[in-house]
């Protein structure tokens, strides 16, 4: 029997924090849109079986060793062992799945050029126009089918999401349909096998259409994708090796103390579990209102239960590293590092010395509160480094927000005037206001030249900067704002004390590279 002490895992809808905006964007002709709860169609295709031949299973590998006695992957259970074993294969199918998405990308671009247009508006004809109205007979029976899916929601939100999910579907068979065809017109000759253990940058993965596909820039776009994969992968099994840990130095310690471990956990933890007051839960329910649904009264219980779990998964943290403190632990297993990618400044806004050793690389989304609410920080926190650290901002405008795209043509707009960190600073503190006549008169209150200013505007000036950018942040795995890369590292702590310690770790690594060479 197992007496866990791990942290309890508790997901309370009113109480999730977000640290960045996301959203599920367009790949090349497939879209996704993102729905609480995802509801399932009736009947599911079977996926394709892999043509990879299966890898035999590996031996055990030690994780850590705890006062002598050694937990290897063969302690994390069938399941977990399962999903880690089957890690390179997963990142083989990844792999294909990136070169099928960019094959289809270069069709697209291959069709459009034969059509004299660019490839937003192929999409525009061939798929997103094509797609008709969902009836409300088809919103009704998808209902009808899925109906565990959506118990307990909202009618009117369900009725959205379904169709919502129903017009995506729609329009995914559309653009696959699109892309057979364009396969049948277009020749596509497969080269280099993506998976190749020698795999060079410059080899020809395919040539479609008589343009070569070279391996550089998957590999690219695949850095950020197998480094997620393979963290997964590391946190669930440290997960669970955490887990078999504490429980080993549970059962020593009540050996030792020649009682029952049960007895340890109630008075350890349990009945030292302490029942918020009133007071704590109207503070609490006071500084979370915005992320709330519901009034006070309605949800009470509910935080009691929050922060009561708070409160045990804090005493059983307090065990764990009591216990931990004087027992021998050597970790074997190590977190995947994270990539360096080449994240371009194409021809961005900046500013700072093009030569620091330090390069800031920020996408963004104007309409995002996440990206309001960083911004000050990384005002604050780039002061203290004056020239040592560059700063350029990129666009990465989300879907769902309607503004965000035209916000990010007006930016560019000022930066053509030298206005542009000024101007995005007054975006962020409208961001409820940012129509065109609210963004023209922006510009006005920023002294630009509004004629010159409307025009870029009216006219889309700058949107394929716009859209090259996003293409660009897709190519590095952003899915979310702000994303930041320090050095070509993405910043994983959004915060300024985590901003700080990313910049002198790079800053440091910068000079340890330059006094080798």
């Amino acid at each position: 029997m197992q007496y866990t002490i791990a942290p309890l895992l508790l997901i309370v809808s009113f109480c999730l924090t977000v640290p960045a905006q996301t959203t599920k964007r367009r790949a090349a002709t497939r879209k996704t849109t993102v729905a609480a709860p995802q509801p399932q169609p009736a009947a599911q295709p079977q996926p394709t079986p892999s043509t990879q031949p299966a890898r035999p299973p590996a031996g055990p590998v030690a994780l850590v060793v705890v006062n002598g006695q050694t937990f290897t992957t063969a302690d994390l259970g069938p399941d977990v062992r399962q999903e880690v074993e089957r890690l390179d294969d997963k990142i083989a199918e990844a792999r294909k799945n990136v070169l099928d998405v960019q094959i289809n990308t270069l069709l697209l671009d291959v069709e459009a050029k034969k059509r004299h247009i660019d490839t937003h508006r192929l999409y525009e004809l061939e798929v997103s126009n094509r797609v008709g109205t969902i009836t409300p007979a088809q919103i009704k029976k998808f209902l009808d089918e899925n109906k565990e899916q959506f118990e307990g929601v909202d009618p009117a939100l369900a009725s959205k999401q379904a169709a919502a999910y129903l017009h995506d579907e729609a329009e995914n068979k559309l653009a696959d349909d699109l892309v057979n065809r364009l396969r049948k017109t277009n020749p596509v000759v497969m080269g280099v096998d993506i998976n190749s253990p020698t795999l060079n940058p410059a080899a020809v993965l395919a040539t479609i259409g008589g343009q070569p596909l070279i391996a550089e820039t998957l590999i690219e776009r695949l850095k950020p994708i197998v480094y997620r994969m393979k963290l997964e992968a590391y946190e669930l099994s440290k997960q669970r090796i955490d887990r078999l840990v504490d429980d080993t130095l549970l059962l020593e310690e009540a050996r030792r103390r020649q009682i029952g471990p049960e007895q340890i956990i109630r008075t350890e933890i349990s009945d030292k579990v302490r029942n918020p007051t009133d007071e704590e839960v109207n503070k609490f329910y006071s500084d979370n209102k915005a992320r709330i649904s519901g009034d006070l009264n309605s949800i009470r219980n509910q935080l009691v239960t929050y922060l009561q779990n708070e409160s045990r998964q804090q005493l059983e943290k307090d065990l764990s590293a009591r216990l931990r403190k004087g027992a021998d632990i050597r970790w074997l297993m190590t977190e995947p590092p994270q990539p360096v990618q080449n994240v371009s400044v194409d021809d961005d806004p900046a500013r700072g010395d093009v030569n620091a050793p330090v390069t800031i690389v920020e996408f963004t989304d104007f309409q995002c509160p996440a990206c309001a609410a960083m911004h000050p920080v990384l005002e604050e926190v780039l002061k203290s480094y004056g020239n040592k650290v560059r700063f350029v901002v990129r666009d990465f405008p989300l879907n769902q927000h309607e503004w965000a795209r035209k916000a990010a043509e007006a930016a560019n707009a000022a930066n053509a005037q030298g206005k542009f960190f000024e101007y995005i600073s007054v975006l962020f503190k409208n961001q409820k206001a940012l129509d065109t006549p609210s963004l023209k008169k922006y510009a006005s209150d920023l002294g630009l030249d509004r004629a010159r200013f409307d025009a870029a505007l009216d006219r889309g000036v700058y949107a394929t900067e716009v859209e090259k950018d996003v293409t660009d942040g897709e190519l590095y795995g952003v899915g979310s704002t702000p994303t930041i890369f320090v050095n070509g590292v993405q910043l994983k702590v959004l915060s300024a004390d985590g901003l700080k310690q990313a910049i002198d770790t790079a800053a440091a690594n910068r000079a340890r590279a330059s006094s080798s060479q």
